[in-house]
């Protein structure tokens, strides 16, 4: 008998046992959603948590914030995904998530992050190196979400008018107070659906084919 596949579990021993039992010669079992997959995220405003759900019924596996998420529950899992919303340039939240790198490091690790920017390969690039994404073995995409300055925290709000200040005195990208305040008082909405199918394709094809010869 000889076995093929980077994961070996219940439902192969099920499998192996059903192939003995009536005598197969040769089977092969395709896995339609066979890594055990979860999604967990950071989510302020909805956009991000919106996603990982979305994300979560395609791949009918099951998305939560990483604050309700066990460690130890991680042998439980073939495919993680974590999307956090920027933050001043940092992904939000990906400090917890990359702590728990150590027990992820065998296994297909996805970070997704969302901000209101359209996604580019040069902010790409500078979200990797200002998070420190290139240190780990992850696959990163960027989403473009939504944005609704009502629905941030007095902080943020603080944070977003002092930027808005600064760029208007220095005439970046052509922001003026009457620009800024146009951005604040009408929301956003944006769904990045081609981003979402890519994400879901990757996980698609990190599925696994098990080869197994019954002697």
């Amino acid at each position: 008998m000889k076995i093929s596949s980077p994961i070996f579990n219940r439902r192969e021993e099920i499998f192996l046992f059903f192939a003995k039992r009536f005598a197969y010669n040769r089977a092969r079992l395709w896995y339609l959603t066979a890594m055990r997959t979860i999604i967990l995220y950071q989510s302020k405003t909805g956009n991000t948590q919106k996603y990982a759900e979305d994300i979560a019924a395609a791949l009918k596996c099951e998305a939560m914030p990483i604050k309700k998420f066990k460690k130890k529950t991680l042998s439980d899992y073939d495919t993680i995904i974590f999307g956090g919303r920027i933050v001043g340039g940092r992904i939000d939240k990906v400090e917890d998530f990359l702590s728990m790198y150590d027990d992820m490091k065998e296994k297909n690790v996805i970070i997704y992050s969302v901000g209101m920017s359209e996604t580019s390969p040069e902010g790409r690039k500078t979200l990797i190196q200002s998070n420190l994404l290139d240190l780990f073995h992850v696959r990163y995409y960027q989403l473009r979400g939504s944005f609704d300055f009502e629905k941030l925290g007095f902080v943020e709000k603080m944070l977003l008018n002092n930027s808005f200040r600064m760029a208007a005195r220095s005439g970046q990208n052509g922001l003026d107070s009457t620009t800024a305040n146009w951005i604040k008082e009408h929301p956003v909405q944006f769904y990045d659906q081609a981003g979402v199918d890519k994400i879901i394709s990757i996980v698609r094809k990190l599925q696994t084919v098990v080869d197994v010869e019954v002697a």
